[in-house]
């Protein structure tokens, strides 16, 4: 799979200033065989956020635009919680695996 197609298509689903707030930092990168996008927000007390990542595997019966489509869509869902999750007691952001 192609994850620079799924990594456009992500980018073509979600806008971060449509579907954001101010202040709100989405990044999305590549790195071997997994797209990762985090999601970071600073407010007063704590850096907040999440990551959702993505490893295809070979046997996957879906595209590089239907990936990047649903790791938006996850985006798109847990940003409408309002609240963002602060780092848990390792240290780490929570992580959802699409």
């Amino acid at each position: 799979m192609d994850l620079q197609e799924a990594q456009s298509a992500f980018e073509s689903a979600f806008n971060a200033q449509q579907h954001g707030r101010e202040g709100l930092n989405v990044a999305a990168q590549i790195s071997g065989g997994t797209f990762q996008v985090s999601v970071r927000f600073q407010d007063v007390d704590t850096e907040r956020g999440f990551d959702v990542v993505a490893e295809p595997l070979a046997s996957e019966h879906r595209s590089a635009e239907q990936l990047g489509q649903e790791v938006a869509e996850v985006v798109k869902r847990e940003l409408m919680y309002g609240q963002l999750p602060a780092r848990d007691e390792q240290g780490d952001f929570r992580r959802i695996v699409v």
